[in-house]
């Protein structure tokens, strides 16, 4: 049984702080554009949006040491896991808030959080190399 370091448990409870900051800043920028109540874009947008982002995303490698330290990983990895995440989450928007689907929201939400997803992620890395840089022997990315 492999056990996390106190180093990885840390990347994770940064990781996720700045997705939910990743979240909250899409509904905040989100109702300037459209006229929604705050409140009103965090239920039908946020809770499904980040809803589904974590239940399913440490299962697909979002928030693996790998992902988490290695630039070329991060790079893909969490984008094509947004992707998937991003059309579960808007079908659940559709479904629990009974609005019809639209495919201008659909590209526009996914591509906005697959930028900002991945903008933070890649700054969580490059903090983590400034501020601990590998281990000797350790191979480079």
């Amino acid at each position: 049984m492999t056990f996390l370091s106190d180093r990885h448990h840390a990347l994770i409870a940064l990781a996720v702080l700045g997705d939910v900051l990743v979240f909250v800043l899409f509904i905040v920028l989100a109702p300037v554009e459209h006229g929604m109540v705050q409140i009103e874009a965090f239920g039908r947008t946020a809770l499904p949006f980040a809803g589904v982002w974590f239940l399913a995303s440490p299962w697909l490698g979002a928030f693996r040491a790998s992902t988490l330290t290695r630039w070329r990983l991060a790079a893909w990895r969490i984008p094509l896991i947004w992707l998937g995440c991003g059309i579960v989450a808007v079908m659940l928007r559709v479904w629990l808030t009974d609005r019809t689907f639209s495919w201008a929201f659909t590209i526009a939400s996914i591509a906005f959080l697959t930028a900002m997803l991945l903008a933070w992620r890649l700054l969580l890395l490059l903090a983590v190399h400034r501020l601990a840089p590998p281990r000797k022997g350790a191979p480079r990315q």
